[in-house]
């Protein structure tokens, strides 16, 4: 009986991970465009990322999704969280894929390839905030 209900979890669990190529999902996508610019990943500032990110999404995403992930865009490119050390880390060394953003942006090149941005193996880094203990103003 074992090995069914091994199968069968792995057979969930497969179906749980996208494939390899589905697009990552427009919010994150927005983010990760954002983070490019703010994190000095190229040679696109956050203003030029915000004005022109829909040159870099070539036909992948629906015009609602396109419009839609404009305040994802503007979000990651005014970011400043106390780990933001990590979050521009983790962003930026995910070569091929920054090559795909700031490529047809004219940016300057990472060295790879370009790739696509995918769900499964895009990885963003959550921000956060230090609690300093101090409530504020009364």
């Amino acid at each position: 009986m074992r090995p069914i209900v091994i199968a069968a979890l792995l057979c969930l669990l497969a179906a749980c991970v996208p494939p390899p190529d589905q697009p990552a999902y427009y919010g994150r996508m927005g983010r990760f465009m954002g983070l490019v610019a703010n994190c000095g990943c190229s040679g696109i500032g956050p203003d030029q990322m915000v004005a022109q990110y829909r040159k870099a999404l070539g036909d992948l995403y629906s015009p609602k999704d396109v419009a839609a992930m404009e305040g994802y865009v503007k979000l990651g490119a005014g970011e400043a969280w106390t780990n933001m050390t990590q979050v521009c880390a983790e962003v930026c060394a995910q070569h091929c894929m920054v090559q795909a953003v700031v490529e047809p942006l004219g940016a300057g090149s990472t060295g790879v390839a370009p790739c696509l941005v995918s769900e499964r193996d895009l990885h963003l880094t959550d921000g956060t905030q230090i609690n300093t203990g101090d409530p504020g103003p009364n």
